[in-house]
Formats: C-alpha cells, sequence, structure tokens
C-alpha cells in the first residue's frame, strides 16, 4: 500500500455548492460549512487512519510524561526517541520520526495522517517555546519539568484546542487549494494570489476561533480518564478522544454559519 491521497472533491453538488459559494463572494463560514458537508465521505474515513490515531495517542503520552520522573524514558516506550538532548528541536524530531514509522509499519501513509503529524508537532513546538522550552540544547534530564504543565487540566485544554483548530484548518485547506486558485483574476473572486492568501488565513483563524468548543472537553477528559486510568491512558480511550474532538469541530463549524436565532 502506498500513500493515500484525499485528491479533490468530485463534481457533486455539494462541491458544486462550495464552488458556488467561493465565486458569490460568500464570506469564510459558510465555506467552511459547505467544504465540510462536501468532504464527509473523506472526513469519515479518517476516523481509523494510522497517522491521526498516533498522533491523538502520542498528544496523550506528552502529556502524561510530564507526570513520571524520566519523560524521555516514557516516551521512548511510546516510540518517542530523544537521541542526547530534550530540547524542543529533539522532541519535534522524535515525534515526526515515531509518527512516520507508524504509518509506514501499517502501509497507509495519506494526506490526512500528514495533517495530524503536522499539527501535532506544530503545536507541541508552540507550546513548549511559549512556555520558555529552549529551542536547542537542552538535556534530556529537564524533560520532566518541560513537559509538566501539560497534564494540567487547563494547559491540557489549550493544547488540545490548539491541536485541532490547526487540523480543521488544514483539512479545509486542502480542500479548497486547487478551487481557490481557479478563482483568481479579473471577473473572478480573487484579483490576486494575495487575496487568495487572506481567504485561506482567514479559513485557519475561523477554525482556530471555533475550537473553543473542545478545549473544556479536552482538559476535562485528560483529567477523567488520568484519574479513571490510574495515571495511564490507553490507546484505545486517546484514540475514541481524537475522534470525539474531530466531531466536535465540525458541529460547532456547522453551527456558527447558521444566522443568529436559529
Amino acid at each position: 500500500m502506498g500513500h493515500q491521497r484525499l485528491g479533490g472533491l468530485p463534481l457533486t453538488q455539494p462541491w458544486k455548492k462550495v464552488v458556488k459559494l467561493i465565486a458569490d463572494g460568500a464570506d469564510v463560514s459558510k465555506v467552511a460549512d459547505a467544504t465540510l458537508q462536501a468532504a464527509q465521505r473523506a472526513l469519515s474515513a479518517a476516523q481509523n487512519d494510522p497517522g491521526f490515531r498516533e498522533a491523538i495517542h502520542l498528544m496523550v503520552q506528552l502529556a502524561l510524561a510530564g507526570t513520571t520522573k524520566d519523560a524521555a524514558g516514557h516516551l521512548a516506550t511510546a516510540g518517542v526517541e530523544l537521541a542526547d538532548g530534550g530540547s524542543v528541536a529533539d522532541l519535534a524530531a522524535g515525534l515526526t520520526e515515531a509518527l512516520d514509522r507508524r504509518m509506514e509499519g501499517r502501509g497507509q501513509r495519506s494526506d490526512w495522517g500528514e495533517m495530524a503529524k503536522g499539527a501535532l508537532v506544530a503545536t507541541v513546538s508552540e507550546q513548549l517555546t511559549a512556555q520558555g522550552m529552549p529551542l536547542f540544547d537542552a538535556k534530556r534530564e529537564d524533560l520532566t519539568a518541560q513537559l509538566g504543565p501539560l497534564h494540567k487540566e487547563k494547559e491540557f485544554g489549550a493544547f488540545g484546542r490548539k491541536f485541532f483548530g490547526r487540523l480543521a484548518g488544514d483539512f479545509l485547506n486542502y480542500f479548497l487549494s486547487k478551487t481557490l486558485g481557479t478563482e483568481v483574476g479579473e471577473g473572478h473572486r480573487f484579483v490576486t494570489t494575495n487575496q487568495v492568501a487572506q481567504f485561506k488565513d482567514g479559513m485557519r483563524k475561523h477554525c482556530e476561533e471555533a475550537s473553543l468548543i473542545v478545549e473544556g472537553f479536552c482538559g476535562e477528559w485528560f483529567s477523567k480518564h488520568r484519574f479513571e486510568e490510574k495515571g495511564s491512558i490507553s490507546r484505545e480511550s486517546a484514540e475514541a478522544f481524537g475522534w470525539n474532538a474531530v466531531r466536535k469541530m465540525q458541529l460547532e463549524l456547522a453551527e456558527r454559519n447558521k444566522p443568529d436565532g436559529d
């Protein structure tokens, strides 16, 4: 099995609606909801994607690692090798390699899995850098303290929100990219490619705002399962959590497209 691409969407009625909305100048909320409806089949298939499932599992393991005396050792048992360091760059490289091995081991690399990998690595890097974790030249033994805050309910909630918001934005822009390119030029929706970039940035911002719906859910879920599973959260629990969060994002994006009062 090779790399599985989500590809473009066929010229179905739902996708024709997306194209028309873009051409008619609809705002990002309408385009986002219509694109999700048109991409429903691709989104449903992503539930069992190895890359996505592994990204969620590792996100949970990162938070649990900070509760141990040896975070690097804990991550190693989850498949994340950190060589000699414990910096943001070392962790990003270890996560990337672990996710690649998982997808290759299953013989199923996919665009959705690549998006989940990119969202996880970027979210972890941004959050830990913001907390003062060095980008380079950090010691492995310092990793526990650096990851420590992630196990707190508020911090894990913020972590989850950033991840799912980024993933939703990447997913929508993935499907829209080709169509947006055909709407550039005189007499079209966008006069310049810079306007296309601004629209895509607006889509990302829209998804970031919608991801507020999962912030409390993520934090509460982590605290509850860490307690119920006695400090060790199973892969099965994590994977179910990940898909529930995706569904919450989908419903919230649809809700935000409704006129006030509906």
